[in-house]
């Protein structure tokens, strides 16, 4: 569909059915303050701009990090520059989604986050490792970095879930969205108000754009340790 050769009405009718029932996808461009997913349970606000931004549908969407962004220490310095879509988060749940990134160079990535503030926060991470291949890794901050490896993916795709319930939260992956691995088990990292979401970083690339589709999200705890699979 030509929405460019139609004019500004049709760009932004076309971006409104996107975020509402998946049936156009908005050009990249610019986000609006807040962004609104059926999927959903309530509108994502950014903390830090995107070097652009697309909704895909009512269930995905895409961002693109600019050079030099990142949510990890740099030089004894947290680099808290990377483009974060979040949303309040429930006392338990289950976010599920699938990643798809565009690699260039090392670290290139996207993530998961929960995110309470610069010393407490934690990311599931899907990125192009130092050693070549794109791997799962993740970070537990609380004050310090605790973060680890959890092996390496074929292809520029997987599947990664955030579970909580009550104060124990757990990072899972995937290759199919169907058979899913454990990653790790960790304390909520900040009593207080958490928010959750989905976030691109380019600490080296000159961008990096991550398309997250499939969302799905259920305010319940996980029905299986194992697997992060929602009750029903």
């Amino acid at each position: 569909m030509r929405t460019r050769a139609l004019g500004p009405l049709l760009r932004s009718a076309a971006i409104l059915l996107a975020a509402g029932t998946g049936c156009l996808a908005s050009e990249p461009g610019q986000p609006a303050a807040s962004v609104t997913l059926k999927a959903l349970p309530r509108p994502l606000a950014w903390m830090n701009q995107p070097l652009a931004f697309q909704v895909l549908g009512a269930d995905a969407l895409a961002i693109t990090a600019a050079k030099g962004t990142d949510l990890y220490p740099s030089d004894g310095k947290l680099n808290a520059t990377a483009p974060m879509l979040l949303f309040p988060a429930d006392g338990s749940f289950v976010l599920t989604v699938q990643a798809r990134v565009d690699f260039g160079k090392e670290f290139d990535g996207g993530f998961l986050v929960a995110y309470a503030d610069e010393q407490h926060w934690a990311k599931l991470l899907f990125e192009k490792s130092h050693y070549g291949p794109p791997s799962v890794c993740s970070a537990v901050t609380k004050g310090e970095v605790d973060d680890c490896v959890n092996g390496d993916i074929v292809g520029n795709t997987v599947w990664l879930r955030m579970t909580r319930n009550g104060d124990e939260m757990a990072f899972y992956d995937s290759l199919d969205g169907k058979r899913w691995t454990y990653v790790r088990l960790f304390k909520v990292p900040h009593q207080g108000p958490l928010r959750i979401g989905f976030a691109s970083q380019a600490p080296v690339s000159g961008q990096c754009r991550t398309v997250f589709s499939h969302i799905s999200y259920s305010p319940k705890p996980p029905a299986d340790f194992w697997s992060g699979a929602p009750a029903q």
